[in-house]
């Protein structure tokens, strides 16, 4: 039997090094944008690049504050009322740059000294008044720093404390024992030290509702509300400014090579920007209810819904959107929130999973506490004002919520806090 030898034509995608190169800039916020044409313009000598900044050497700016219920923000307020001294005010909040989402610091006191251009002392005597702020145990260097502040506050703190904490460790491998038998104590004292530490919160930034590192930098969007209404814009200063050198006609090909590079980039860019912006406004517009009522603002939306109002597709709006700030009049907060799925209809509308959340949130909080509302009863009333649910709907909704059941909230009405993360 001879073989059959055709050629049989298949659809194929080519992905071109510049193709790649463009998907990548999508991906970047402002600040890993200028990294790149950064590193970008060290190789190519054709690129004219001048980094993104906000003024000169001495030039000093508070940090912008993320949402408000965020730790970040949490330690900027009671910053500004801690502090009248510039001097100090600088390093305090060099201070709070430092602050892992745990509460702790991420650097060595020293390491933060040198960045505030102060001394060690100087950054101890500043980092002792951070430590007083709420709730105890902010600003720790580590754990055992951690408890140690919350156990000196309760009035647990003494050389039994010391020593147990010091070798908690040790309870890894040989438990209760081996630390009774490191520390010297007697086992009850042991047993005490250990209640008084299981008391503490390892971790007390955890107890706020948001917060992201990314939030501590320079936002990508800006909008601001003005006569003419919502102004949307790029935040030109954390964006790179960068042109081509001006060269006669170049008759090396290595030059012509750079040449040609560097205008790709510069176009690139550009396209990245407007595309960014593009994208910001879209989500933006639809969404100015959330910018001036919150949550029971929002309206659903799709990265679908804006990829095929700019003619694009949902996967370039999903690089976009990703990872991009928003600094609005009230907070910053990631592009991404504002985008909401859609859950049941009424009157030819559909609500956003968000805002039924909230409403669910409000409707829990102002109920009866001596006759608190069933789910069934909650998906009815939220059936009337907004949108058709289900009983179950209302029971995931109300667990993620971390709100306890009709017959358990009956006479702990107070333990329903308004703050609850939706």
């Amino acid at each position: 039997m001879q073989p059959d030898l055709r050629l049989v034509p298949k659809p194929a995608l080519h992905v071109s090094a510049r193709l790649c190169g463009m998907v990548g800039l999508l991906r970047m916020n402002n600040d890993e944008l200028s990294r790149h044409v950064s590193e970008m313009a060290a190789r190519n000598p054709l690129l004219d690049f001048t980094p993104a900044g906000r003024g000169g050497q001495d030039a000093y700016d508070a940090p912008v504050v993320a949402a408000e219920d965020s730790l970040y923000a949490h330690v900027l307020s009671a910053i500004s009322v801690a502090f009248d001294d510039p001097s100090q005010l600088r390093v305090a909040h060099a201070f709070a740059e430092a602050l892992e989402p745990s509460g702790w610091l991420g650097q060595p006191v020293a390491s933060i000294a040198e960045h505030a251009g102060v001394t060690v002392q100087q950054a101890e005597a500043v980092l002792t008044r951070l430590q007083d702020f709420e709730p105890t145990g902010l600003f720790a260097r580590d754990l055992a720093n951690c408890l140690r502040l919350q156990l000196i506050e309760n009035g647990d703190w003494d050389e039994a404390a010391a020593a147990v904490i010091a070798h908690l460790g040790v309870m890894l491998e040989g438990g209760a024992d081996a630390l009774t038998d490191a520390t010297g104590l007697a086992p009850g004292v042991v047993a005490d030290k250990l209640a008084a530490i299981r008391a503490c919160n390892p971790k007390p930034g955890a107890a706020f509702q948001r917060d992201d590192p990314s939030l501590r930098r320079r936002p990508d969007i800006i909008v601001r509300k003005e006569a003419r209404g919502w102004q949307i814009e790029l935040d030109r200063s954390t964006l790179p400014s960068f042109d081509l050198v001006r060269t006669g006609k170049a008759a090396d090909p290595m030059l012509a090579k750079l040449r040609r590079d560097a205008r790709w980039l510069v176009n690139a860019v550009r396209l990245r920007n407007q595309m960014t912006l593009d994208v910001a406004r879209t989500v933006i517009g639809h969404q100015v209810g959330f910018l001036e009522r919150g949550t029971l603002g929002l309206k659903p939306l799709r990265r679908r819904d804006v990829a095929e109002r700019l003619g694009v597709h949902e996967s370039t709006v999903g690089r976009v959107a990703t990872g991009l700030l928003v600094q609005t009049p009230v907070q910053m907060l990631e592009l991404t929130r504002f985008f909401s799925r859609a859950l049941g209809r009424k009157r030819g509308r559909h609500a956003s999973r968000r805002k039924l959340k909230t409403l669910l949130r409000d409707m829990i909080a102002n109920e009866d506490p001596d006759s608190p509302l069933t789910d069934q009863a909650l998906a009815g009333m939220l059936s009337r004002r907004e949108a058709k649910v289900s009983r179950r709907t209302v029971a995931k909704y109300r667990q993620a919520l971390g709100i306890k059941g009709a017959p358990a909230r009956a006479g702990c009405r107070a333990s329903i806090g308004a703050t609850t993360n939706v």
